[in-house]
């Protein structure tokens, strides 16, 4: 499971996943990390250098992977690649018109934001720096802030931000073929990692653990759809 030291320096990030340029137009270089399963990120030594007027966003998610099918963007149409990581399916992303104008290959961390009818691409987290997910390491995902208590399996990544609300916290996952099926792609993990059900109703299952419910909410399927994770935090969070 990611360490609790890692949540706090996700948000070291500068403004890589939002605003990052052209400067990102190059191929990436590969990641020498020997392939391992392992849910514990590990912190890379350098620091990302901030960008004049660069600032972090406050909330962000990235995928990883190695890149296929690059189609480029221009100023005017909109361009797309694929991520591909074991044990997850490929996960296709949009290129806004103008936001890249360049090729990308090899490993990548990428940032998503919420589109349709796939996310868009927000930006890539430089190698080499902190919190860049080192090929080989799963889950090839992050968002933050993360959901409290649990890291999702390597066959699901974050679609979008979360949405961070007065009451709860929102994250959009993408589980490929097994969409249809949320509750019972993440049960195991959830069981896996010590959540208790509360039982399921209406295309939804809520989780306990400790103080914290974490609800699962099925995808409608339609296009930008994804299944959904909410959590509340709060003492004596109950099923009830």
């Amino acid at each position: 499971m990611l360490r609790a030291t890692h949540y706090g320096r996700m948000r070291s990030l500068v403004a890589t996943l939002i605003g990052l340029s052209v400067a990102a137009c190059g191929p990436t270089s590969v990641s020498t990390a020997s392939p391992t399963s392992t849910s514990t990120v590990a912190p890379a030594t350098a620091s990302p250098t901030p960008s004049p007027g660069a600032t972090t966003p406050a909330t962000f998610a990235f995928v990883c992977g190695t890149i296929s099918d690059f189609v480029s963007d221009s100023g005017v149409a909109n361009g797309s690649f694929v991520l591909n990581s074991p044990g997850r399916d490929p996960y296709k992303i949009t290129i806004p018109a103008g936001r890249l104008g360049g090729a990308a290959a090899n490993y990548v961390c990428a940032g998503v934001l919420a589109g349709i009818p796939r996310p868009l691409f927000a930006g890539f987290v430089p190698g080499g720096v902190e919190n860049f997910i080192p090929s080989g390491t799963f889950p090839a995902t992050f968002a933050s802030p993360a959901p409290t208590g649990f890291v999702v399996p390597q066959a699901c990544a974050y679609a979008a931000a979360p949405i961070v609300g007065t009451v709860q916290t929102e994250w959009s996952i993408d589980c490929g073929g097994a969409n249809n099926n949320a509750r019972g792609t993440l049960g195991p993990a959830l069981t896996g990692q010590g959540w208790s059900s509360c039982g399921a109703s209406l295309g939804t299952e809520r989780w306990r653990k400790n103080d914290v419910v974490l609800s699962v909410s099925e995808s409608s399927l339609a296009p930008g759809d994804y299944p959904r994770l909410a959590q509340v935090g709060r003492a004596g969070s109950s099923c009830s």
